[in-house]
């Protein structure tokens, strides 16, 4: 079964477990779907409204395709939210093949090796893309219904904790392939990502802020 099948309390239940999966890949995708479908209430509590009704032709349809995009996050956070199970589940049977002799050895560290770089893959994808999406959350920091706000920060908020729970995962992967020619651009993006990641949540909680609690 899907982790997005279950219910809350069954992948919790399993979460809290000695389970290899769920673990901190799978909650940093379930965090961005979260974050994602929070931002598409602010979307379904905006259209239609009446400060929505005054905008214009092309400003509707703007917000139109980027609440689309926002449902869509929503399910590709989940489907990488299962790659990650599939990954890592395939990184752990890779440490439990044979090495009996230098053949088996072999095959085993060229496995970890391809296996590690896939676990290593998804998360990054995750953060990219979570980054990304950031350009969807302004929208609603420009055009979102005013009562949302706090939930708009909410979202925010998850992105983040989503981007940076996903470069936690990256890195303990990419700690193994330190002799890999892609490990420094690698390295050098997370940073990146980690730096621009927290200046759009700031900038976003700062807008939210400025207007559900502003100073007297």
């Amino acid at each position: 079964m899907k982790f997005c099948d279950e219910s809350i309390n069954q992948f919790l239940e399993e979460l809290g477990s000695d389970l290899p999966a769920p673990g901190g890949g799978s909650v940093a995708g379930l965090i961005a779907a979260v974050s994602a479908a929070l931002n598409s209430m602010v979307y379904s509590l905006t259209i239609g409204k009446k400060s929505y009704m005054g905008l214009s032709g092309s400003e509707k349809e703007l917000i139109a395709n980027f609440e689309k995009e926002s449902k869509e996050f929503t399910a590709r956070s989940l489907e990488l939210m299962e790659e990650d199970r599939e990954n890592f589940l395939k990184l752990m049977d890779s440490y439990k093949l044979s090495k009996d002799n230098d053949e088996e050895k072999e095959k085993r560290n060229l496995a970890i090796k391809e296996n590690t770089i896939k676990s290593m893959e998804v998360p990054l994808v995750l953060a990219r893309e979570c980054l990304e999406f950031y350009d969807n959350l302004n929208i609603m920091a420009k055009y979102g219904n005013k009562m949302l706000l706090s939930d708009l920060a909410i979202s925010a908020i998850l992105l983040h904790s989503a981007i940076e729970s996903s470069i936690v995962n990256v890195k303990v992967n990419l700690n193994g392939l330190r002799n890999e020619e892609f490990f420094e651009k690698i390295d050098n993006e997370l940073n990146c990502i980690s730096k621009k990641s927290q200046e759009e949540k700031n900038s976003i909680t700062e807008i939210v802020n400025n207007v559900i609690y502003t100073n007297s």
